[in-house]
């Protein structure tokens, strides 16, 4: 069983450096300790990404104040989009419902909108989210809902 550390004080370090030559190998290599800048990197490796929260680049979002029958077990999506590409995500709906979506930057910058299309005779659309760009250290995960 591995012991994973993030965001420990400096001195939590220097105090395990002090202490890891009088430890065993053994017990060293139970010991993980993750940087500010590959702490998702880190703890994907040891955890799932959708048992993450939010705020370590995962997946894992309390829905509980918005949307109480939202679970782990529902239906969701990932898409991967390449370097200069322009991808749409189209998700159709039949009945009255919410959907949730995270938006994950993981590196470079993003451009991103979110419409609500009507497909009916009339054929309009609702501008949710007007165009906006994002990157991995300004805002790493968009949370929404609509």
């Amino acid at each position: 069983m591995q012991e994973v550390f993030i965001n420990v004080p400096w001195w939590y370090l220097a105090f395990y450096l002090m202490m890891s030559p009088f430890m065993t190998q053994r017990t060293k290599s139970k010991f993980v300790f993750a940087s500010p800048t590959k702490t998702a990197e880190t703890l994907f490796k040891y955890v799932g990404p959708e048992h993450v929260p939010i705020q370590y680049d995962g997946m894992s979002v309390d829905y509980c104040d918005c949307n109480p029958e939202f679970t782990i077990d529902d239906p969701a999506a990932v898409v991967n989009v390449k370097p200069a590409t322009k991808q749409p995500v189209e998700i159709i709906v039949n009945e009255k419902c919410t959907i949730v979506w995270d938006l994950r930057v993981v590196g470079w910058e993003v451009s991103y909108n979110v419409e609500y299309v009507l497909n009916d005779e009339t054929n309009y659309t609702i501008n949710i989210q007007n165009p906006k760009k994002m990157t991995a250290i300004d805002e790493p995960v968009i949370s929404q809902e609509f």
